[in-house]
């Protein structure tokens, strides 16, 4: 028999890790012979949605077990989930609310339409288990359980494209401590293995980035386009601390599967992931903050759009463009805190028609120095040796710094997990 398992919303943005849960369950299944049908399944879902965990990531496990030993499986993961939650609310924060999702067969359509929703849109608690009664799933829900919507979602994603992560896990003493590791060892590994594998560094800074911030579980994650990629990485990264556990997941981070091309602007929404060509109607302005908004439109209507501060040296590239100028935007739509305006949060951007900016040549003199106008129609007259001639204005193309056909994506260090950056 196949059961499909999902499990969501057992971390919060204090502390846990879903991926962690899954690691402790996958290593209990692998002790008990139970086969795996694929690497465990880390789905990353809507980036934009408000009340989302830190990652926004769901665990799905694609096993083959007899019809006898289900219930045994579902009381072995349900208690750890239930344990592990309640622990996590203990210490951090009741916004912790798990959901975990068993489906026996085959996966049907109706729920790998339900991942793409999820992708896109706002879900609800009342769909999920709408969804779950037409394909016979059996959901469990620990407090509010909002965290079904994922685990089902989780359950449904097709993943058509898909990249890996390789997960190292903290000992208990080490939680809440800074991470150590060999800082050395890691831009070695990048050396070696970029960009099979990738996101262990941030080249602009030179700073580390596979090692999170947070008080979670979670030492390292090792990214890569394959299962070799993100080993042959670790060979060379060298932890300074002991490690607890590992597990590579296959994931849909770094693919672009949340983008959706929109043709219009007045079909635009909020919580969208959207792709959205059109032109530059207002130019590049900074606001307090250092956040830079510049607005497109189209036959249908416009929209702003925003590269935040964090995004850093990717506001110069939005900086350059002018009115005029035809862009393809990629990035989430959220409202405005102030304003309440709809703004697409720019993750990418390409260039598909660049203005032609024209701009005033001052003739040059016989001594070889730039000469300046006299005023209009008064010709133009050297600095130096006084010089004067009465000639036209002649004006050449600007050169810009930006470049057609070309997609412009925000450092490393502040790329959405989905995001797709080659």
């Amino acid at each position: 028999m196949k059961l499909h398992i999902g499990i969501d919303d057992t971390d919060s943005p204090e502390g846990g890790c879903t991926t962690y849960i899954g690691a402790i369950i996958i290593d209990i299944l692998k002790e008990k012979g139970i086969e795996f049908l694929d690497y465990p399944h880390l789905i990353r879902l809507n980036p934009n949605i408000p009340f989302k965990t830190r990652g926004n990531g769901a665990v799905a496990l694609h096993i083959s077990t007899d019809e006898t030993k289900y219930n045994d499986i579902k009381n072995i993961i349900v208690n750890i989930v239930s344990e592990y939650s309640e622990r996590e609310v203990r210490r951090f924060s009741e916004k912790t609310n798990p959901g975990i999702c068993f489906l026996k067969g085959e996966v049907p359509q109706i729920l790998k339409e339900f991942y793409k929703k999820a992708l896109q849109e706002l879900c609800t608690i009342r769909q999920a288990e709408t969804i779950a009664k037409k394909v016979d799933a059996d959901v469990i829900k620990i407090r509010k359980g909002r965290g079904i919507i994922g685990a089902l979602a989780a359950i449904g994603a097709t993943l058509e494209e898909y990249t890996y992560e390789l997960i190292l896990y903290r000992t208990k003493e080490f939680i809440g401590t800074r991470r150590k590791i060999d800082k050395e060892s890691v831009f070695y590994a990048h050396n070696k293995t970029y960009p099979q594998s990738f996101d262990l560094i941030d080249p602009s800074t030179k700073k580390l980035i596979l090692c999170p911030n947070t008080p979670c579980p979670v030492f390292a994650g090792i990214r890569g386009y394959s299962v070799d990629a993100v080993k042959k990485a670790l060979k060379y990264i060298i932890p300074e601390e002991p490690i607890e556990r590992s597990v590579i997941y296959k994931t849909n981070q770094a693919t672009d599967c949340h983008f959706t091309y929109l043709r219009y602007i007045k079909d635009i929404k909020i919580f969208g992931n959207v792709i959205a060509i059109g032109m530059v109607c207002r130019n590049p302005i900074t606001i307090t903050g250092g956040h830079v908004i510049f607005s497109i439109k189209d036959e249908t209507g416009s929209i702003d759009c925003a590269a935040y501060e964090p995004t850093r040296e990717f506001r110069n590239i939005v900086r350059d463009l002018v009115i005029g100028d035809i862009v393809e935007v990629y990035g989430g739509v959220k409202l405005t805190t102030k304003n309440h305006i709809l703004t697409i949060n720019l993750e990418k951007i390409k260039i598909i028609k660049l203005k032609e900016i024209k701009e005033k040549i001052n003739p040059i003199c016989k001594c070889g120095k730039s000469m300046s106008s006299m005023g209009k129609n008064q010709g133009y007259r050297c600095k130096k040796c006084r010089t004067k001639v009465f000639s036209s204005i002649k004006f050449k193309t600007k050169k810009r710094n930006l470049m057609e056909n070309k997609i412009y994506v925000v450092p490393a260090r502040s790329r959405r997990h989905l995001t797709k950056f080659l």
